[in-house]
């Protein structure tokens, strides 16, 4: 939940925007959880050309505007430093993790 929030929290106040390497993840993991927040109608206006894809012309939908909203308390130990992000998202991680290596 922590990098979908993330990630919408970063398109709507157009502060920076998201890539794959913010959150430690592989670019197709990134463009997983893209279209997830796509098809779960959180994010619209995706820019997509060929297999890449830009979130510039992106933008929260009502839904999306309300999930932001329904989880603001995560404000509250969001980083300032995008260098921390990598940790933050951690929290989930461990949280849902079923404690399967990687490979």
């Amino acid at each position: 939940m922590r990098v979908g929030y993330s990630i919408l929290r970063e398109i709507h106040w157009k502060e920076n925007m998201p890539e794959s390497r913010h959150y430690g993840l592989k670019d197709f993991e990134f463009e997983r959880m893209i279209k997830l927040l796509e098809r779960e109608g959180y994010l619209e206006r995706v820019l997509r050309a060929g297999d890449k894809f830009s979130l510039r012309p992106a933008k929260l939908t009502r839904k999306g505007e309300v999930f932001l909203e329904e989880n603001k308390d995560l404000e509250d130990t969001y980083p300032i430093d995008k260098k921390e992000l990598i940790t933050w998202i951690q929290v989930d991680k461990l949280k849902y993790s079923n404690d399967a290596s990687e490979e």
